[in-house]
């Protein structure tokens, strides 16, 4: 029986690809695990993006494979004591992924916003953007920083102590973040716009994820919907690009660097990046319960990220009347931070630059967008109230505190 969020049936999605589920392209997702994990909302993350060597981090490692899958590699940032404010005794435990969109908090660290504002932060990478909510409900992450889902709002509508309040990623005009690529043959055959995809099988990574949103909303903008195009999931980036190469797909929807490594290997053309389609808050940074009722440490972490937000923002964000990043003092100092927690180069750094708030001040109005949008095509399982999910003054506050 088909999906009522998909138009495809789990056998169909496998026979559109012509693909079994032992086959090469998804067994993929397994078989690179012996270097790079895949984030199933979407992301490539790289094992060796904990491998930070400062004098005043203590580094440690440690890997958990259990029933949450929540594979995770550990790296706890104990800064000396000498020139800023003492710690708290307990740690603020961010789980993220080594993604460049977490950029402000990498700044943040390397910065040493965190250790100024008495913050003693544990850093927790994970290869997956759901299991951080479920670490969170376990109490093993304090913070989280992550995309803005289905699986997330069904976690907080089903209990999850936790709420959002801050910015952590935008699609914006003129920032290159994700886009739908299209194979060079249906190029070729003269498709260059969203309504020539009607019938045809798109990739996305999972439904109810945030290409899957964009996707929707992008071809409502265009009196269009999502029944009339063939949602094909497929778990990961690498594995969408190799379905686009080999033939079993003929567009994806995909984050950067692949919309640019597609072109430049002649697998496919961009016909479309969503921040000129939509200004969408696809991941923000959400608190646990436990930490809000610590308010002075919650807006500690937040003036904190707040300050790592700013020079982020003028370091990589600002550009000239042509599109092009202006490159200020601090671009290839903030380049090289970020590269440090990634895995990617600086070059390719720069292709990934996504467009954060320079308050990292969230959305607010874009969070009841999505939940009504999620709760119309069947993907929350109970009813959920925005407002009960958002703490607006926690950021004004801590604002306020940074000043302008």
């Amino acid at each position: 029986m088909a999906s009522p969020r998909s138009n495809l049936s789990p056998e169909e999605i496998f026979s559109a690809t012509g693909m079994s589920p032992g086959s090469p392209i998804l067994s993929s997702l397994r078989s690179q695990a012996t270097w790079s994990l895949l984030d199933i909302d979407d992301q490539l993350v790289n094992h060796n993006a904990a491998l930070v060597s400062r004098q005043d981090h203590l580094v440690t490692f440690g890997g958990v494979m259990g029933k949450r899958t929540a594979c995770w590699v550990s790296l706890v940032l104990g800064f000396s004591l000498m020139g800023g404010k003492a710690f708290s005794g307990d740690k603020v435990k961010v789980g993220l992924l080594p993604l460049v969109s977490s950029a402000p908090i990498f700044v943040a660290v390397e910065e040493g916003f965190f250790r100024e504002e008495g913050v003693n932060v544990e850093l927790k990478f994970f290869q997956a953007a759901q299991p951080i909510a479920t670490a969170m409900a376990a109490g093993e992450v304090d913070v989280g920083a992550t995309g803005l889902t289905a699986g997330l709002y069904n976690a907080l509508a089903s209990g999850l102590d936790a709420k959002i309040v801050a910015d952590k990623g935008r699609e914006w005009p003129g920032y290159k973040l994700s886009g739908i690529v299209v194979s060079t043959r249906e190029w070729e055959r003269g498709v260059r716009s969203i309504e020539d995809l009607s019938g045809r099988r798109i990739g996305v990574t999972q439904i109810g994820s945030t290409f899957h949103y964009m996707l929707g909303n992008i071809l409502e903008r265009h009196s269009m919907d999502l029944s009339q195009v063939k949602l094909v999931p497929l778990g990961g980036l690498k594995s969408l690009v190799e379905a686009l190469s080999g033939g079993q797909l003929e567009a994806i929807f995909v984050a950067q660097p692949f919309c640019t490594q597609a072109e430049s290997a002649g697998v496919g053309k961009v016909i479309l990046w969503a921040g000129e389609e939509l200004k969408y808050q696809i991941a923000a940074i959400f608190m646990s319960g436990g930490l809000l009722k610590k308010r002075d440490m919650a807006k500690a972490f937040l003036r904190a990220y707040i300050r790592g937000c700013r020079v982020y923002y003028d370091g990589c964000l600002v550009r000239d009347s042509n599109g092009r990043p202006l490159k200020a003092e601090a671009f290839s100092r903030v380049l090289g931070q970020i590269a440090k927690y990634t895995g990617l180069s600086p070059e390719q750094v720069v292709l990934d630059l996504s467009y954060n708030d320079r308050d990292g001040e969230l959305m607010w109005d874009d969070i009841p967008r999505q939940i009504n949008w999620y709760r119309a095509h069947g993907m929350l399982t109970k009813d959920l109230d925005p407002q009960s999910i958002l703490d607006r003054s926690l950021w004004e506050e801590a604002k306020k505190e940074v000043g302008p």
